[in-house]
């Protein structure tokens, strides 16, 4: 089997909170595992050791947003200063419940720490460096890559037509795995260099 180096930082190894009490430290290690293994273009189950329901595949897609983190480099312009956090925005209907939240709290990327926000509009988008939107958005995501066009933001997205329709990722899950899919061109235009790892193991819908 291939193995697969450290992917955080191009030097780090997969962290989760350690600070979590040891049932929630486990689950959020499988879970991290299971994202490695994708990303290492061996495939990841959308439910960690059960079937696949929206809570775990939700779950895994957490644990993607805070793997993308450090998968991109931003423009140092698209930060206010070398410690400035960096914001993961989910517009719309939250489909994390709290895993997003639990996964990113008390980390950080490269020399930034993570700050996850909700904000209720495209006004309130200002800021953020990645945006989420899911696919029970879907004028809300038109809306959402009209508004980021040509700023330094990773929009990521549910479902295969996010990334066609000039989303940068999109999440896709067929037949209980998720996959990434990845467009380059709208990555260029907002002038962020997605990690040749990841680009290895992404469908290119460009």
């Amino acid at each position: 089997m291939r193995r697969c180096g450290p992917i955080l930082g191009g030097s780090s190894p997969v962290r989760v909170r350690r600070h979590l009490v040891a049932g929630q430290g486990r689950h959020w290690q499988r879970i991290a595992r299971l994202v490695v293994l994708l990303l290492c273009g061996l495939g990841v189950s959308g439910a960690p050791a059960q079937p696949a329901t929206a809570a775990s595949e939700y779950q895994v897609k957490a644990a993607f947003l805070f793997q993308f983190s450090h998968f991109v480099q931003w423009p140092a312009e698209a930060f206010e200063s070398l410690d400035a956090p960096l914001v993961i925005c989910v517009l719309g209907a939250n489909p994390f419940g709290s895993a997003l939240q639990e996964i990113t709290a008390d980390e950080w990327a490269y020399t930034h720490p993570l700050v996850v926000k909700h904000p209720s509009g495209i006004a309130e988008l200002a800021g953020c460096h990645i945006v989420f939107v899911g696919n029970g958005e879907p004028g809300m995501s038109r809306q959402a890559l009209g508004h980021l066009s040509g700023k330094s933001v990773l929009t990521v997205g549910d479902g295969a037509d996010f990334s066609r329709n000039g989303g940068i990722i999109g999440l896709v899950t067929v037949d209980g795995k998720v996959r990434v899919q990845v467009n380059r061109s709208s990555a260029l235009a907002a002038q962020l260099k997605i990690s040749a790892k990841l680009l290895r193991v992404a469908d290119l819908t460009d």
